[in-house]
């Protein structure tokens, strides 16, 4: 859409505020010839026939006070209607950027994406400092022009073809400096990028020494950045000059001219005062039309790069939950799944123009089963957890639960039963019940005690002195791996899910601890599709699944693996 319809959609809804920017305007727009018109008559009747002043200092002193209490008015509306456009557009950004799928962050970066929403606080800005201002600035300068005909033709034909020679160079620059505009925010966008990735990751890179490697990188991004903006700059200067140039050359025609004609007798010196200040009065709009080209520029990318986040498509999950104003969504007149699930030929890789990273893969899991998937580095264990999940969608080939297709259970069903517990563990800034329950108030104490239990860290949380309430600093930094590991499977058993998928769940844990968690799970009857590289922890399930590029190459019990010396099972339980 092109930048009025964009426009338009930022606007939706504030029609009361913008009246009553249009309504202040037009108002300040006919005042706007009191003074010029009344400077006229004051130079030819006061000074020049010795006539009362009294008449003309009061409309002046009027005039002044109606246009200062015009003018508060119009800036309320304005910052009102910019607050308005920065919480409605932000949280539309956000709640949107919520609702896309986990592939469309894969070629972003997050710094990238997050310049993009806030990018809303300068689409206000720019619209209310701006645009709206510019709006009424233009229907003044139309009736400025009127006026200044009436006061004289010449004049006014030669001060409208100085502002049409400064539209025609600026509009030159203007077309430059908008290829211009848009390299540079895409360079800001990655240099936020990288800049965040580098802080988050401080830490690892000091560790692996590639700190200096990175900041390399940051360090030519910021080059880039920099060179980008300068060359956005350099053209600005030259419309940044222009209005000066093109205000000495005005004053000099007008007075040049108008003065021959004072001196002919063609023109009063009043009218001449007065039409020299209404050229004044026309070119200055004109001017900040010139500079909102340019402020359009950056208006417009703003716009374009928030466009991506509102054109793409929402993941489909999303079409699938019921509407809030229905009941509780069941399937089959339960609340929760039995637990069964089921894979049949699924296909699926990050990059549809490369081969697969999982092909035609099978599984079945009865409720309460556990299934173990094991394999080497790369070999697709991740990728199936996250398919089960809900987070990819396969390419083709179905994903069952209780026998029937994903997309034919209700997503609210699917999130009260399936629950998973990454490998990359993700605490938030909040206290510990916040960080189990995700702000669920709904969530009794009964189920975030018998959660943490059975995650063996309820009696280490009883051990801080603020026991629940304590605040994870960021990061999770004031626990250690284990405790943190632990926190993020509590946080998946406390909606007592009835499919629990674990993609490296217990890495960090001891072998002592990973096996109460272990038998706590077992207890609960949950079904679990568990991912390890630690083979200590695929031992007793029910079946154990070896990949290797995508494909299964075994499946059996452990013993029934470790029966064939010659499998890749085999050769991971030796090596490892």
């Amino acid at each position: 859409p092109g930048l009025f319809a964009q426009l338009g959609g930022v606007l939706a809804g504030s029609g009361n505020v913008l009246a009553g920017v249009i309504a202040c305007g037009l108002m300040l727009t006919l005042l706007a010839l009191v003074v010029p018109a009344s400077l006229g008559v004051f130079v030819d009747e006061v000074l020049g026939n010795h006539g009362p002043a009294g008449g003309l200092v009061a409309a002046l002193l009027g005039g002044g006070v109606l246009v200062y209490v015009l003018s508060l008015l119009k800036d309320r509306f304005l910052k009102r209607l910019a607050t308005r456009i920065s919480v409605i557009g932000y949280n539309a950004g956000l709640t949107r950027l919520l609702r896309l799928p986990v592939e469309f962050f894969h070629h972003r970066l997050i710094g990238d994406l997050t310049d993009r929403v806030s990018s809303i606080d300068r689409v206000a800005k720019n619209l209310t400092d701006q645009f709206l201002v510019l709006l009424v600035d233009m229907a003044m300068s139309a009736v400025l022009l009127v006026a200044m005909f009436a006061y004289d033709a010449v004049l006014t034909l030669v001060v409208l073809s100085l502002a049409l020679g400064h539209g025609v160079l600026a509009r030159f620059t203007n077309a430059l400096r908008d290829v211009r505009s848009h390299a540079m925010r895409r360079e800001q966008g990655l240099l936020i990028g990288v800049g965040m990735q580098m802080l988050s990751h401080a830490d690892n890179l000091r560790m692996t020494g590639a700190d200096d490697r990175f900041f390399a990188r940051w360090s030519g991004q910021q080059a880039r950045e920099l060179h980008a903006r300068q060359l956005h700059a350099e053209l600005g200067s030259v419309n940044t000059a222009l209005p000066g140039l093109v205000a000495a050359v005005r004053s000099a025609a007008v007075l040049a001219i108008g003065g021959t004609m004072v001196m002919a007798g063609d023109m009063t010196l009043g009218t001449l005062v007065g039409f020299y200040i209404l050229a004044e009065m026309f070119l200055a709009p004109i001017g900040r039309f010139l500079e909102f080209t340019d402020r359009r520029q950056a208006l417009e990318t703003d716009l374009q790069r928030r466009e991506d986040i509102a054109t793409a498509a929402e993941d489909p999950v999303f079409e699938r939950r019921s509407p809030e104003s229905e009941s509780i969504p069941t399937f089959q007149g339960r609340l929760q799944l039995a637990g069964q699930l089921e894979m049949r030929n699924v296909t699926f890789g990050y990059n549809r123009s490369r081969p697969p990273l999982l092909k035609d893969f099978n599984l079945r899991i009865e409720p309460g089963q556990r299934v173990a998937v094991v394999g080497p580095s790369g070999s697709g264990k991740s990728t199936l957890a996250r398919l089960v999940a809900g987070i990819y969608q396969p390419w083709s080939g179905e994903i069952l639960f209780d026998g029937h297709p994903r997309d034919e259970v209700p997503e609210e069903v699917l999130r009260r039963s399936i629950s998973m517990v990454d490998q990359e563990v993700v605490l938030f800034s909040a206290s510990l019940r916040d960080n189990v329950t995700l702000w669920n108030p709904a969530v009794p104490d009964e189920a975030i005690f018998a959660a943490a239990r059975d995650a063996c860290i309820h009696d280490e949380i009883l051990l801080r002195p603020d026991g629940y309430a304590t605040v994870v600093e960021e990061g999770g930094a004031n626990f250690s791996g284990g405790q943190r590991q632990r926190l993020e499977i509590a946080r998946a058993l406390v909606g007592n899910p009835t499919v629990l998928v674990l993609d490296e769940a217990t890495s960090a844990l001891d072998a002592a601890t990973e096996a109460a968690v272990d038998d706590a799970l077992r207890r609960r009857g949950v079904t679990c599709l568990i991912v390890a590289h630690r083979l200590s922890a695929v031992r007793d399930c029910d079946e154990i699944i070896v990949l290797e590029a995508g494909v299964e190459v075994q499946r059996g019990t452990h013993d029934q693996l470790m029966a064939d010396r010659e499998g890749t099972y085999y050769k991971l339980v030796r090596s490892g």
